[in-house]
């Protein structure tokens, strides 16, 4: 086997208690990197069509890339790739934390658990040792329990769990590595829950293999040496994402009162600064990694004095603080640690609460609903209770949200989804595509749904001179380009903060693996992944309507803030829409065409969509 990789899949039969291991193919690995693009792969082949993704059928996959585990800086990356439970399309759901390294060490590049177990169990792998274990005195335990219980008697090890979220089927849960990092968008925890999976603990006594060891050590010092010296490491070591609030706020487009402003008024009360006097305890870091982003925090007055956590994050302090009406970064740090026990993703989560706040406002929920809470913008208290209720689905109303906004406005019926804030069903994280036209090119042709790690324009559409932030101009372009290099980097794996050159990647590539990429070979191959995808989604039946905004984008303004006024049109989008499709080779209804297909080496999977 080619170095870079351990070499072997593991595919564990959950309803057998049974295993077996596969030799990763050399060739698809080439192709397809590893992570995102092997796993794509690996679900496009073995998945059947239009499998329920909470039935047996579905695959979670865990996978590697070909620098997991290596001297690379971030390397300690891994993703979840299944079918998505929330959207119904491929899902590739990334975490850190140290989780992945251990599974390369142990020797799986990708593990696939398939079918369901009869009763709860948890899955405990030592290299090439798998054991099948009662999880019944865990289950129904939050995230952070079970973790903690499962190093006291499993020893030392590295875990992914699933919290009661996971277990009752939210569509929109997590899944826990380490204790306190989250494969979160799209519902990964569900189909763990599905398969009465509570928790998986791996350690590994292996090593690496390295095609030049000697060359990768010199490349990956080299790209170290870079990250240390970029301007920008150091504000995101000092404030972690949140550094971001501040910044996206004065510009006024952050995530407000589910979506109807892009400005905060108490948006100092939640940002970097105030967080990192109020909350902050010190930081950390993911495996092998300089920029040690993380936050921990503990809430030091109040009524949830003492409660620690790592976080808040830029995303959830957007989701579950401004856009929730949340003036305190106390409270928002409280729903945050509400949220990571019981297993659920902050931005999906935000984007729910937002929605029936709304709703609750306009009169098509009432108290009877939220069982007597009177609902409003910033009342964390009440906003807790609802999450519980979300959780355990312990109320009619809390099994409606449960299934993310898409769903519950459907349910609710009377123009619900005109305030329902989604992509394809996946909810919008934090940064308000009014606020850069771009960032709404991204979301409508996310390979997830809308994400803001495909294609993240906001620095670019900020501080380019060449581009105007409220034009759809020049964007289509941009936002191709870096779907494509993100697709590949998250198959290598790598962290979406590190700031590393394409031709550093290539070059430790390279040299881990013994491949001959180039800088234009290596971006093929992430427009090869990206097609892929697309294709998969299709199969499972998407089409080019779904490749739009929410209605509320278009129909209205900002009343409020720097961005006041401005209009997203809908035919505007659609002309830029029409643009990225002929930039990729797909025709008007946004299908890969046969000449670009055959480009990518794709054409046997054409068959597949007639």
């Amino acid at each position: 086997m080619s170095g870079g990789y351990a070499g072997k899949l593991l595919i564990i039969d959950l309803k057998h208690q049974s295993y077996k291991d596969e030799d990763i193919d050399l060739k698809a690995a080439e192709h397809f990197i590893g992570a995102k693009g092997l796993g794509a792969k690996l679900l496009f082949d073995r998945l059947p069509a239009r499998t329920d993704p909470l039935s047996p059928g579905n695959m979670l996959m865990f996978a590697t890339g070909p620098l997991t585990g290596t001297s690379a800086q971030t390397s300690g990356r891994g993703a979840v790739v299944t079918k998505s439970p929330l959207t119904g399309l491929f899902l590739d759901s990334h975490f850190g934390g140290f989780f992945a390294v251990e599974m390369k060490k142990a020797g799986w590049d990708i593990i696939s658990f398939n079918d369901q177990s009869k009763k709860p169990v948890y899955v405990i792998i030592k290299d090439d040792d798998i054991t099948f274990k009662d999880a019944g005195e865990i289950w129904g335990e939050e995230c952070l329990k079970t973790h903690n219980w499962l190093l006291k008697h499993e020893g030392k090890i590295k875990t992914a769990v699933i919290g009661p979220a996971g277990e009752h089927l939210i569509k929109f849960s997590a899944i826990t590595v380490d204790g306190h990092r989250h494969a979160g968008r799209g519902g990964p925890g569900a189909v763990m829950g599905s398969k009465k999976l509570k928790a998986i603990g791996i350690s590994g006594s292996g090593t690496i293999p390295l095609h030049d060891p000697e060359a990768f050590r010199k490349t990956s010092q080299q790209v170290l040496r870079k990250i240390k010296e970029n301007d920008f490491v150091p504000l995101r070591r000092k404030y972690g994402t949140p550094y971001w609030v501040q910044l996206i706020n004065s510009e006024g487009f952050i995530p407000t009162r589910n979506y109807q402003e892009g400005f905060f008024e108490h948006g100092d009360a939640i940002n970097a600064e105030t967080m990192q006097k109020s909350i902050v305890d010190g930081s950390g870091a993911c495996y092998n990694c300089v920029i040690a982003c993380w936050n921990k925090s503990s809430i030091k007055k109040g009524s949830h004095k003492g409660l620690s956590l790592v976080g808040p994050e830029y995303e959830t302090i957007a989701l579950m603080g401004s856009n929730l009406g949340m003036g305190s970064i106390e409270e928002v740090a409280f729903l945050n640690e509400r949220c990571n026990e019981f297993g659920m993703d902050t931005i999906s989560l935000g984007g729910v609460l937002g929605f029936a706040i709304e709703a609750y406002k306009r009169g098509l929920l009432s108290k009877k609903d939220f069982k007597g809470l009177d609902l409003d913008w910033g009342k964390s208290e009440e906003l807790a209770k609802v999450i519980a209720d979300i959780a355990f689905r312990r109320t009619e109303l809390g099994d409606i949200l449960a299934e993310g906004v898409k769903l519950a406005a459907e349910k609710l019926g009377q123009h619900a989804e005109k305030f329902a804030v989604h992509v394809k069903g996946l909810e919008i994280p934090g940064y308000d595509p009014r606020g850069t036209f771009g960032m709404g090119l991204a979301y409508a042709t996310s390979d997830r749904g809308a994400c803001h790690q495909r294609a993240w324009t906001v620095r670019t559409e900020l501080y380019d001179p060449e581009l105007i932030r409220f034009s759809f101009e020049k964007k289509a372009p941009i936002v191709k380009e870096v779907q494509d290099e993100r697709a590949v980097f998250f198959s290598l794996v790598l962290c979406n903060f590190a700031p590393i050159s394409e031709e550093d990647c290539v070059d430790m590539l390279n040299h881990a693996t013994g491949f001959r990429h180039t800088v234009e070979s290596y971006l093929l191959a992430g427009e090869r992944i990206w097609n892929l995808i697309r294709l998969f989604n299709l199969r499972e039946g998407l089409d080019a309507s779904e490749d739009t905004l929410p209605p509320r984008i278009f129909e209205e303004s900002f009343k409020e803030g720097p961005a006041k006024g401005i209009n997203l049109t809908e035919r505007e989008f659609r002309t830029s829409l029409q643009e990225y499709y002929n930039l990729r080779g797909w025709d008007e209804q946004g299908i890969p065409t046969s000449d670009k297909l055959r480009e990518l080496g794709l054409s046997s999977y054409e068959k597949q969509l007639k």
